[in-house]
Formats: structure tokens, sequence, C-alpha cells
């Protein structure tokens, strides 16, 4: 009874076959299941793991991620609060009720299905900072040093041995870290680490948003170029917070690792989106 009064179901890409909790696979993803549930102070289950949402059709979310034109993902229970389309021309379920969306090419892609989408954009970790607040690690004895790292980079999940970043790892470890959204601890832990970083290069998504949102500057790179979507989702997050993404940053040597040049979205606009996303949250967000 609890768990039908209180509980939020998320549809997401999140692995929780485990008594442990959910397995840490990917960071970005994994949001869905820690940041909701901190957002909202409720307990948060997973829809695909939970026979009982799909035998009784209990109403689900779609929040953080490339999902809304995901197979198995949206039914017609789903309410969307932030999540974007991969871009692909695929079929899809029409989604009980749009309130957000990640961007404005996902809105786009709605209005040519005739699918209903309000003008309300962004992703919800652009709440983050309103929830938690960096615990960057101690200064280094660098002359002039603002932050621990001079330098961070965040391969996306698929891209963790990539050449340049084994070379990092190996033999600039003490200045450059490498972010492993993969393997941490506690999920607060990424941040931490984006925000002891003086510059943050980036080929996953949420890598980007992290370091907009905490005002970091960052680039938007490619490693193998092996992300499921391509480009898509990186324009619409882009166009959202008005930044202007004209293509990623190509890695082939460390050379051009100190070759990037780094921006990061207005702080006012990404207020602005976080006061929209607030504004039209389906839930009461009890930590902001």
């Amino acid at each position: 009874m609890y768990l039908f009064r209180h509980a939020i179901i998320v549809n997401g890409y999140v692995d929780d076959h485990t008594w442990r909790g959910i397995r840490h696979r990917n960071w970005g993803d994994d949001l869905n299941y820690y940041f909701i549930r901190q957002l909202t102070g409720r307990p948060v289950v997973m829809y695909h793991n939970f026979k009982l949402a799909k035998w009784l059709h209990l109403k689900n979310y779609l929040c953080i991620g490339t999902l809304l034109d995901a197979v198995k993902y949206a039914n017609a229970q789903t309410i969307v609060w932030g999540s974007g389309v991969s871009g692909q021309e695929r079929t899809f379920v029409t989604p009980k009720n749009i309130l957000a969306v990640r961007g404005k090419k996902t809105k786009e892609f709605c209005d040519r299905y005739g699918v209903y989408c309000p003008e309300v954009y962004g992703d919800p970790a652009l709440l983050l900072p309103l929830v938690y607040k960096a615990s960057p690690p101690a200064l280094p004895n660098r002359e002039g040093a603002s932050k621990k790292y001079r330098l961070g980079i965040i391969p996306h999940v698929v891209d963790q041995q990539h050449p340049v970043i084994r070379e990092i790892k190996e033999k600039y470890a003490d200045e450059i870290l490498v972010i492993d959204l993969a393997r941490y601890d506690k999920w607060t832990d990424v941040i931490d680490q984006i925000c002891s970083c003086e510059r943050i290069l980036s080929s996953s998504l949420h890598g980007l948003i992290v370091s907009d949102v905490y005002q970091i500057p960052n680039c938007w790179i490619e490693l193998t170029g092996n992300i499921s979507g391509g480009h898509f989702k990186y324009y619409d997050y882009a166009s959202s917070v008005n930044r202007k993404f004209v293509a990623p940053y190509i890695i082939r040597s460390l050379d051009d690792v100190e070759n990037c040049k780094t921006t990061f979205a207005s702080n006012e606009r990404i207020k602005s989106v976080q006061a929209s996303l607030i504004s039209n949250s389906p839930f009461k967000l009890k930590t902001i």
C-alpha cells in the first residue's frame, strides 16, 4: 500500500536487477533513480522491473534520457517531463501527456508526428545545483591553480577504451582527471569530480549539462563516434539553453585535447529553464 501511494514509477534505462540497488552503468541514466528520488523525497521504482505497473497500466514518467521515441519505453500511461528523442525515423507510442521535453528539436519531432508538445524545454539534470552543492577536493600545489585538476575529460561509456583516454590515465593522472560515468560510489561523486576541474571536455551529453549548470567551461568532443543516435541529442539540448553547437571537436591525439576551446551556457538562460521545469513538474519538488 505504501508503494502505491508514495512511489514514483520512472520509465528509464536503469539496471536495478540487484538486491543492493542499481548497478552503475551510465551515470546520466542513473539520475532517473537517484536524482528524482532526491528531488521529490519519494521512493522511485523503475517501470521496466515492476511487473504490476505493466499489468495494471499504472502511470509512469519519462524524465532523463533519450527515451521518448525508444522502443519499450513510452506507453499510453506515460507522462513526459524532460525526456528527448533520438531523431531517428521510427515507430513509437504516443505518451499520455507531455509537460516538457529536452529541447526544441524534440518538439519539432513531435510536431512532425502530430503529437502535442508544449514549448517547455530542459533536461531535469539542470536542476542539480538547486539540490546539491558540489564539494570539490582541496586545491593542489600548482601555482595559480583554481581547481585540483586543470582539465577533466568525461568519455561517454562507449568511449572508455579510446587510446587517448588510456594515455591520459597512464601519463597525466595528476593534472587531468578522467571521469568514469560507469564506475562511481555515490552519485554525487561525479558532480564533485566535474567541479574539481578548471575545464571539462566531454563526449557524454550529461557531462556537458552538468558542466553548464555548475558553470564549468566545457567543450563537446567526439572520441570513437559510436554513440547511439549520433549528434541529435546534443543539438537538442543546446537549443534549450541557447548554446551554439556546430559540431563536436574530434579528438585523435593528446594535442587535440590541449587545443579544445571551452565555453558554457548563460547562467540567466539556465535559470529561466530551471523555472520552467519547476513550474511544469508533475511532482511536488520537496528539496527545492
